[in-house]
């Protein structure tokens, strides 16, 4: 029996959980050739809805751009990456894979059989003596005459948009990206998960891209929508669990999309009969499963950071300077948490909506078994 929960990103036709509201507003503001920050915490299903907006557009004829940004490591990297991505949306299309080829002067497709029987695409520099910033700024004028000479709608979503700033020439870079996507007639959806560090970039005065954006954020599934959900694909997958058992699975995972997904797929994977039991060790498998995930993110900190993250999972406050807070959970100087806060918050770890608290539940549920354990 066919598994009705997907583990990883979604596909276009497969079922989706809620997000009526938001298909909908992204989808207008895409076909208006509006800009838009899209931003939540991790895993909260913002890739699967940029490309459910971009799959809409496609079926309207659109022509849509995906790149990802994450781990780019220079300026060249940027500019190649947009210019595979208009190569690999483009060479199925022959009239658009031909104006791609004229547009995109500053690189050049590769296109080599892959171990599938299919093609993979490459890109490789016209000009090797072009680097840097003089390389991003003639691909982002290549990518100007592309959606100058198209007709139809051009939208292009850059995926983990924050990293850029981690580039030595970060500021020149927004620079660039501001100048050129202010003149050309297309959509932009800038999209990210560390969402200080990029919220930063278009809400500081001092920044090329201040309010050019649209900022939308993600929030969490609607409870009872999720409960319908998950009651509905159980009974799809021939095992009806009801209202209750599903309520108890939403609120295991206090309504996040990416766990709500993988602890009922590992749910229905494990058992004939959706029970409290099998939810329980469903929810064993996995926290078990994450283990890896949490363990880097731990060993990436220092010690003062580790020390007041696990304050703020066992002990959220809206008071951490405080110096009973301190005490009890060891931690150092105001001035020492002050730069731990600051930090543990551009990385996305913890957020203050009305306290200090850990953003994933699940990474709270860890830290908390964690600490039991060593106790």
């Amino acid at each position: 029996m066919r598994n009705p929960f997907h583990m990883h990103e979604i596909p276009v036709d497969a079922p989706f959980c809620n997000r009526e509201t938001e298909l909908r507003e992204l989808l207008s503001y895409a076909e208006s050739r509006a800009n838009v920050v899209l931003y939540s915490p991790r895993r909260f299903g913002k890739t699967s809805l940029v490309r459910r907006v971009q799959h809409a557009l496609e079926e309207n004829g659109a022509v849509t751009i995906f790149a990802d940004l994450f781990g780019v490591a220079s300026v060249e990297d940027v500019a190649a990456r947009l210019a595979k991505a208009v190569f690999q949306v483009t060479h199925k299309r022959e009239a658009f894979w031909k104006r791609a080829l004229q547009a995109i002067r500053s690189f050049r497709p590769i296109l080599k059989p892959d171990a599938e029987g299919g093609l993979s695409l490459s890109v490789e520099p016209s000009s090797p003596s072009v680097t840097g910033i003089d390389l991003l700024e003639e691909t982002l004028e290549s990518l100007g005459t592309f959606v100058e000479k198209t007709d139809v709608l051009v939208h292009v979503a850059l995926d983990e948009f924050q990293e850029i700033v981690v580039l030595r020439e970060a500021l020149r870079v927004e620079a660039a990206l501001r100048g050129r996507f202010q003149r050309q007639q297309a959509s932009f959806f800038f999209v990210g998960s560390r969402r200080r560090v990029l919220l930063g970039i278009f809400n500081d005065r001092q920044r090329p891209f201040f309010q050019s954006a649209i900022n939308y954020p993600l929030p969490l599934l609607p409870f009872e929508q999720l409960v319908d959900f998950l009651n509905e694909r159980f009974a799809a997958g021939g095992k009806p669990c009801g209202r209750d058992l599903s309520r108890r699975m939403a609120e295991t995972v206090g309504c996040h999309p990416y766990y709500s997904q993988k602890l009922a797929f590992l749910i229905f994977a494990s058992c004939d009969t959706v029970t409290e039991q099998a939810i329980a060790a469903g929810f064993g498998k996995l926290l078990a499963s994450e283990r890896p995930v949490f363990e880097a993110i731990i060993q990436g900190l220092s010690l003062h950071q580790r020390l007041l993250l696990r304050a703020i999972a066992m002990e959220p406050t809206d008071k951490p300077l405080a110096g009973a807070y301190l005490q009890r959970h060891r931690l150092s100087s105001v001035g020492g948490v002050q730069h731990s806060l600051k930090q543990l918050a551009e990385l996305d770890l913890i957020e203050k909506p009305d306290r200090w608290r850990v953003v994933d539940p699940l990474f709270t549920c860890w830290i908390r078994d964690q600490l039991e354990k060593t106790l």
